[in-house]
């Protein structure tokens, strides 16, 4: 994620274009959005003027002409309005052989926009809820959510489907009441042909076109299988190469959760939805000031869901935390007037009641922040005053 904007007059030029030239068996061609910058305010920015919006899919897939086709690794980006088109491959000979097969589940980019801001409550979390979950019946067993809208949490809200992107307002100071989530884009926004089935990486605040994208950090579906000699990584660079390994992320885990149940096999712990925010050193490795300073690279991070019999809410993980972290350590991250903690995840992200029949808790696999509003950049400022110059001249003429 890192920053810009459309006015509301090329909102809807590039909207209707997408739409004029898009059929009952064709894919929406992607429209493109002036750059900009992201304001702040209690209010929620709507995707339709967000810029530089990439998704990954939970099977990953490239856009073709009639729709999409499975191809691992690849991002596509998206315009908020329906359209889409082919963002950044990570194919090899970007990553090892050994992992040319394995799905992409979490972006970002090094220098996500509203890190700090989502930190202090005054932007709004982006989140997507995975298809799959494990739920209770009395015993475990698998479960779906409805890619299209509309999943009732816990707490009585209604939030978008795993095919969708939700939302929970930041408090903004007080603006805003705690625990206030809802859906951000639909289906449609995000891809109009054929509707997306399970949205499992997000970025958005790219550069325009979102073709050329800016995600430079990634996680694969399988963070305990790796290229290389040394321990198994949960967050890649760009480049193939490791940013966190394994062992960090299930360090940060524990150190909030308890220790693994035995039960956990060591590929059930995996990194699925990422923020980053790197500000020491080479912005390709996580660091701390080296000068014993309180500057420090930091993530923003969820696991899979982890279910755990033996346990009696039945999960070690239900894939809702959401964790914060830097060289020196993990917390919760708290927003939208509470922590996202087991806690919260089991009260809110689930259905039923723990420990009982027909319980179930949902796993969020994406998330991303947003503000208010955005500011256009001044070249694209320039270009959207000198458009709407011609129409008024054009209306005058005729």
């Amino acid at each position: 994620m890192c920053g810009r904007f459309i006015g509301a007059a090329g909102v809807a030029a590039f909207s209707l274009a997408g739409l004029g030239a898009g059929t009952a068996s064709a894919t929406i061609p992607y429209g493109g959005l002036a750059p900009g910058t992201p304001t702040l305010g209690p209010g929620l920015a709507p995707p339709s003027i967000v810029p530089g919006k990439e998704y990954s899919h939970d099977l990953d897939h490239e856009i073709t002409a009639v729709g999409t086709a499975l191809d691992p690794k690849q991002i596509v980006a998206w315009d908020g309005s329906g359209g889409v088109a082919n963002g950044l491959d990570f194919s090899p000979p970007v990553f090892p052989t050994v992992l040319v097969d394995f799905e992409i589940d979490a972006i970002a980019n090094h220098a996500d926009h509203l890190f700090n801001e989502l930190l202090a409550d005054d932007a709004h979390l982006l989140f997507s809820l995975d298809k799959d979950f494990v739920g209770y019946t009395p015993g475990p067993t698998p479960m779906t959510i409805p890619s299209g809208p509309a999943v009732l949490l816990g707490n009585g809200n209604t939030v978008g489907g795993a095919g969708e992107i939700s939302y929970e307002l930041g408090v903004f100071g007080g603006a805003n009441g705690p625990d206030i989530q809802s859906t951000w884009a639909t289906q449609a926004e995000i891809n109009g042909m054929p509707l997306p089935d399970d949205i499992d990486g997000l970025e958005i605040w790219g550069p325009e076109p979102a073709l050329v994208a800016d995600t430079d950090k990634l996680s694969l579906r399988l963070d305990a299988a790796t290229g290389f000699a040394g321990p198994p990584v949960s967050v890649f660079n760009a480049d193939g190469t490791p940013y966190i390994d394994l062992p960090t992320i299930e360090a940060a885990v524990t150190s909030l959760l308890g220790a693994l149940p035995t039960s956990v096999e060591p590929d059930d712990l995996n990194l699925d939805a990422l923020m980053v925010q790197d500000i020491i050193g080479e912005d390709t490795s996580f660091d701390r000031d080296p000068t014993g300073g309180p500057d420090t690279d930091r993530i923003i991070f969820s696991i899979d869901q982890i279910p755990n019999p033996a346990d009696p809410d039945g999960y070690y993980a239900t894939g809702s935390e959401i964790f914060v972290l830097d060289p020196t350590g993990a917390t919760f991250l708290s927003h939208g007037g509470h922590l996202w903690d087991h806690a919260y995840a089991l009260s809110t992200f689930s259905f039923g009641v723990p420990g009982q029949q027909n319980f179930g808790a949902f796993d969020i696999d994406a998330i991303e922040a947003v503000g208010e509003g955005v500011v256009p950049e001044p070249a694209a400022a320039a270009l959207l005053l000198g458009g709407l110059a011609v129409l008024v001249s054009r209306r005058r003429d005729v």
